[in-house]
This record gives structure tokens, sequence and C-alpha cells, in this order.
């Protein structure tokens, strides 16, 4: 099936990691550039690719981080969205404008997608792997993107700014990230991907999922990394269809 809307955006060497997803008839290549220990503890946070280049083939989906640790990244189907954190602690998100590159950023091309719903009272983790295992027939072992569609009862969201908190403790109230904490019913839709075995490349430490949110606050569509979400009954998988 097709995306069941589409978003409009509010207009040294790379660490390059392919894997490929193997179904009856079709690959989706997930594409890892820079990884989470390099960027976040060791400090490489240099551009290592163009959105332009992203965004050349269609139907992009991706998250990451801007040069510098300056922002969030989030891609859902081709639309660039960037999160930063300015001088008042307020998160906004925009077209990418001056931001042309990504440091860190897992990147995937679906165009056809198959919809379940997701297990209510289900850590998520286990849920899109049980859903992928069950009824897509996936190889779980392999990493993959993933959205949902749904109302949150509870999640937490950060923008970062410049420092990893975890990795520079002890950070200035400037370089702190924005965060938000909601714990009532709210639209969200998340992407991501599912990585086993990826702690520090693709995923945070201890952690099988790197997620981001797109929402409306106010009125005006808020990105940013997730750092939990909990769904009410009925949200929406969405996995590649093979």
């Amino acid at each position: 099936m097709q995306l069941p809307y589409r978003l409009i955006s509010i207009a040294s060497i790379p660490l390059v990691l392919h894997v490929s997803l193997f179904g009856c008839s079709k690959i989706t290549e997930v594409t890892q550039y820079g990884g989470m220990r390099d960027t976040l503890r060791k400090g490489n946070t240099q551009p290592r690719v163009t959105f332009d280049e992203i965004t050349t083939l269609p139907n992009a989906f991706a998250v990451g981080a801007l040069p510098e640790l300056n922002g969030e990244i989030t891609i859902f189907d081709g639309n660039v969205w960037i999160a930063t954190t300015d001088s008042e602690s307020a998160t906004t998100s925009r077209p990418f404008g001056n931001h042309d590159s990504a440091t860190l950023l897992t990147v995937a091309y679906v165009e056809d997608w198959q919809e379940f719903t997701l297990p209510a009272g289900t850590p998520l983790e286990l849920a899109i792997e049980h859903v992928a295992k069950a009824n897509a027939d996936f190889n779980t072992d392999i990493p993959f993107p993933f959205f949902i569609i749904g109302d949150a009862s509870e999640f937490h969201m950060h923008v970062i700014n410049g420092f990893c908190p975890v990795a520079s403790p002890g950070l200035a109230e400037e370089f702190q990230p924005w965060k938000l904490s909601v714990e009532k019913q709210t639209p969200i839709t998340v992407i991501g991907f599912f990585g086993k075995n990826q702690d520090g490349v693709m995923t945070h430490h201890g952690s099988n999922i790197h997620i981001h949110g797109l929402l409306d606050i106010d009125g005006a569509t808020a990105t940013g990394h997730l750092d939990s979400v909990e769904f009410t009954n009925g949200a929406k998988l969405y996995l590649p269809d093979l």
C-alpha cells in the first residue's frame, strides 16, 4: 500500500554501512552514515552526506543529526525536516534551509508499505519485532525501517544542542538539549529503524530502535528524537512491503 498521507515540509571518509533486507521480490537497503559512538562520544561530527544526495531518489525515510550535533533530522517520504534548539531552549522544525547535510543518518527508500495494528500493552521494541516476525516474515536480525501512526498516551522527546548530555555530563545550560515530555493522548507519527546488535552504530546503547517523532504543537509541526513513546490502542505500524 502507499502512504496513508504525505507530510509537506514547512518547506575525511564517512562511515557508511549498507544492509539489505531480502524479500520475495524487493530489497530494502538500509544505509548508515556515521555512527552513534563515533559522533556522540568521539566527537567526529563533520558533514558526511548532503540532503540533495539523499533525496535524489524518491521515498526516502531517515533519522539522524546535523553536523556539529546542532539539531535533529527527520526525513519522511522524501520531505526533510530539521529541529534545532534556540536560545530560549525551544525547538523549531522547518525545511533544511542553510543546513544541507548530516553527520549521522540512517536511510532507507520504501515505496510500498504493509499496515498492521500495533499490539497494545507490549513494549515498543518487542511489539515491532513480534509483528515483523509473525505477519511480515522479516528476518529481524537485519535492520529495517518502519513508521507508526497513532495516539501516544505518553512520550519523551529531545533535540540535541551541540553535545550529547550522556557523553558530556555537566553541560552548561546553553548546551542542554530541548526536551518535551507529554503524558496525555497526543496524535503522533513515529519514524524509525529496528536494528539488532547495532548499539553504538545505528542505535543508542541498550536499544534496538532509533526513533524520531512528528507532531503538531500549537498549529506547527515539531520534530525530534524520541527517548520513549507509548501508544493507545489502535495505532498502526507500517513495515516495508517485500
